[in-house]
């Protein structure tokens, strides 16, 4: 009797740990990014190291998520239209409106009256960008994704031809429009990626290119924002990131990480408060020792509201009269003036 044959490794059925891995590395690389600004504002300053290595990774956070999060999006246009819209306004609306309720009791309720501070003026934009997205993926699914990662790049370059500075810090949504090359890219990509690894030739220049790119970013100490080329080089290193997760052999070491990325959109809401609240109201020297201790207890804090999740849900979700699991397919799953009460809020 002949047996059935195993499943090739990266069967499209499979469960991919390798997403998992990429995402939760993004989620410690925004817990790492937002602990050095808070430590530079409560503190004083902040290591040396620190403070390079932040800037280096820099370009690549964010769109590292939101790639993870379009490799999503064919899965999800699978639903009927109602039962998609639902699924993003309950699991991405809801905590986007709800964690920046949170922000604005931390931070002052004066940041309310400025509309764009809700669109893009807190940690949460990501979830606003999302949501975005994921409407946009509805309204063209007959279109290839890629067209509009490239509509993306067009858009971008554009600005400036239009008379339009670029300000991917401010509390206009420009970053809407550089970040959607990542997402569609990821959606573009989802198959591919899914059946068969990176091959090196293209992963080791990939790899040379990410690291050159991050880099340049330390040296500037800001994100390279050169039209086009900042957006194919940052895929392109988003790209090199997940040909490394789908070399990595699952490890005992990694499955923390695998497990941080699985439920990623609870420590990417949960971090900044409990970070502006420790470095609010203690009183410690701006040393490594002191950025260890607060990443430790966040990513603490952070674990026991994962494992609080099933009581806890309506943090992440609007609650459902059904019993179902959440529509949402997204990254489980994205400041100072003179006196601190009154700074803007970080923003990466």
């Amino acid at each position: 009797m002949r047996s059935t044959p195993p499943p090739p490794p990266f069967a499209p059925t499979e469960r991919q740990h390798w997403m998992d891995l990429v995402r939760g590395g993004a989620i410690l690389l925004v817990i790492a990014h937002h602990l050095r600004i808070l430590q530079q504002i409560w503190d004083g300053g902040t290591p040396w190291v620190m403070l390079e290595l932040s800037e280096g990774f820099a370009p690549f956070r964010m769109p590292t998520l939101l790639f993870a999060s379009g490799l999503l999006l064919a899965r999800s246009l699978r639903k009927p239209a109602g039962q998609f819209l639902r699924g993003k306004v309950r699991g991405l609306l809801w905590p986007w409106l709800l964690w920046s309720a949170v922000m604005l009791a931390i931070l002052g309720w004066g940041n309310a009256t400025n509309p764009l501070w809700w669109v893009n003026g807190m940690y949460t934009w990501f979830l606003m960008a999302l949501f975005l997205y994921y409407l946009a993926g509805l309204i063209t699914r007959r279109l290839h994704p890629g067209w509009l990662a490239l509509a993306s790049i067009v858009g971008w370059a554009a600005m400036p031809l239009l008379g339009i500075e670029y300000d991917m810090t401010g509390p206009r949504p420009d970053k809407f429009v550089y970040y959607a090359v990542f997402f569609f890219a990821g959606a573009a990509l989802h198959r591919t990626l899914a059946e068969r690894r990176i091959p090196w030739v293209m992963l080791a220049p990939a790899l040379a290119i990410a690291a050159a790119w991050g880099l340049r970013a330390a040296h500037q100490d800001r994100e390279p924002v050169t039209p086009v080329i900042a957006q194919v080089v940052v895929l392109i290193a988003v790209i090199a990131a997940v040909g490394v997760a789908q070399r990595l052999p699952r490890l005992r070491a990694l499955r923390p990480l695998e497990w941080l990325g699985r439920n990623s959109i609870v420590p990417y809401l949960v971090h900044l408060p409990v970070l502006e609240l420790l470095m609010r109201h203690l009183d410690l020297p701006p040393s490594a020792g002191s950025a260890v201790l607060c990443f430790a207890v966040t990513l603490g804090v952070c674990a026991l509201a994962i494992w609080l999740r099933p009581v806890t849900g309506f943090l992440y979700a609007f609650p459902s009269s059904r019993r179902r699991p959440t529509d949402v397919e997204m990254p489980q799953p994205v400041p100072g003036s003179e006196r601190p009460s009154e700074r803007e809020p970080v923003r990466r």
